[in-house]
């Protein structure tokens, strides 16, 4: 199902849509997230933006090799259905499980603004809540969830500009020193480490791909938003992140429950943490209501591909509410920590499984420079995969087992669906 012309997004809207998928909820807590390693992270964050990069080339000019525009369609023009069928089911499987992870993040900020919503059975209420207001919202189309993505980054950006500029005026560069490289081990391995836990905050940089459809003029536009998404939060990121590894030192940094509102604070008093959390609770939300597109969108991509025909957008939205309010359910735990780790790390490697077949993809569709690009990717993508833990590797694995065997029953019915028209 096309969206209508009138409700197109162009290539502005559309690098709105990439930014506030990317710069979501998650980079709040990043900076204590890598303070294991140190400050050296500034340096993990140049690693997982090349690599971002790379995987936005790819995603942009596989856009231009299928019909249709999005990336997953080229996968299956160049390695075949199944191959195809695989790539989809990893990346709606990781979309469907962003939904309730980003619901989450956005329940505790709201927690925390308002603390009569703390514990567990609320904060799974107001999480369920979330989801269903922006399955109702992703139901209009891009053009909606486009415009109330513009305004919550620009209420999500105020805590990261303001720590990313006058938090400079507050850095302490014998902070920032003496805590570079706190990990025990070699500055690349500590710097690859943390790379591979940032490149998290580029999750979302494919989705002017998975909305092509919905895009004025997908050949210009998709490459545009990207490639402007993944260097406009790259900016945000570095800026704010950095300034902070100079305002808090990297041991309390990383036992910080809140790494921007205790550098706020440093700045502007404690009273600051709850506008913190405001802006939080506004990014959060924002982010949720593109991830809930994006979602809809690879639900309707597999449909096309496994069994051909159209899937009303409505249903599509519907069905992704459902799975997330159970995924919601079954993975609630006794703090927001937990509850955000479990879903965080199926994220990261199947999207990341996906992206190396993409980049396989355009290594064979494209010659030349573009080869190298896909290469690039591919490389990129296995070799943060292998920089895992053990236990987080055997997780990915288990999931491309299961995304395949899934891609296997998909092909085995286009097949009986085919043989039935002829």
């Amino acid at each position: 199902m096309k969206a209508t012309p009138g409700t197109k997004i162009g290539r502005v809207m559309g690098t709105f849509i990439v930014a506030t998928t990317m710069i979501g909820s998650g980079v709040y807590m990043l900076p204590a997230t890598v303070a294991t390693y140190g400050s050296i992270s500034a340096v993990g964050w140049l690693i997982a933006a090349f690599g971002a990069v790379l995987t936005g080339l790819t995603l942009a000019a596989l856009a231009r090799v299928a019909p249709g525009g999005c990336f997953l369609y080229s996968i299956a023009r160049q390695l075949g259905t199944f191959a195809g069928l695989v790539a989809t089911m990893l990346y709606l499987l990781s979309s469907a499980i962003s939904v309730p992870m980003v619901a989450v993040a956005t329940a505790g900020y709201v927690s925390f603004i308002v603390p009569a919503l703390g514990g567990q059975q609320n904060i799974l209420l107001v999480t369920i809540a979330f989801i269903w207001v922006f399955t109702l919202l992703s139901w209009r189309g891009a053009a909606v969830i486009a415009r109330v993505g513009s305004l919550t980054l620009m209420i999500g950006l105020l805590p990261l500009l303001l720590v990313g500029t006058v938090g400079w005026l507050h850095f302490d560069q014998t902070i920032f020193r003496a805590g570079w490289n706190v990990s025990g081990t070699s500055d690349l391995t500590a710097a690859l480490h943390a790379a591979m836990l940032l490149f998290m905050a580029y999750l979302g940089l494919e989705n002017a791909s998975i909305i092509s459809d919905q895009m004025r003029d997908p050949n210009r536009d998709v490459p545009i938003a990207t490639i402007a998404g993944i260097l406009f939060a790259t900016l945000i990121y570095l800026a704010s992140t950095t300034a902070i590894s100079g305002l808090i030192p990297v041991a309390a940094l990383a036992h910080s429950a809140a790494p921007f509102a205790d550098a706020t604070a440093i700045m502007l008093g404690s009273a600051s943490a709850l506008l913190v959390a405001v802006c939080g609770a506004s990014k959060a939300a924002g982010t949720l209501g593109a991830v809930q597109l994006g979602t809809a969108e690879s639900l309707l991509i597999l449909k096309r591909q496994a069994v051909g025909g159209q899937l009303s957008r409505g249903i599509a939205n519907l069905g992704i509410g459902v799975f997330a309010t159970v995924l919601a359910l079954a993975t609630s735990a006794p703090t927001i920590a937990v509850q955000f780790g479990v879903l965080v790390s199926a994220l990261v490697s199947l999207c990341l499984l996906s992206f190396a077949l993409a980049g396989v993809a355009l290594a064979r569709a494209r010659g030349g420079v573009q080869r190298l690009v896909g290469l690039g990717c591919t490389a990129f993508s296995v070799g943060i995969l292998a920089s895992q833990s053990a236990r987080d590797l055997q997780v990915a694995m288990v999931l491309l087992a299961l995304a395949s065997i899934a891609a296997l029953l998909l092909r085995h019915r286009q097949r009986r669906v085919q043989a039935a028209l002829v």
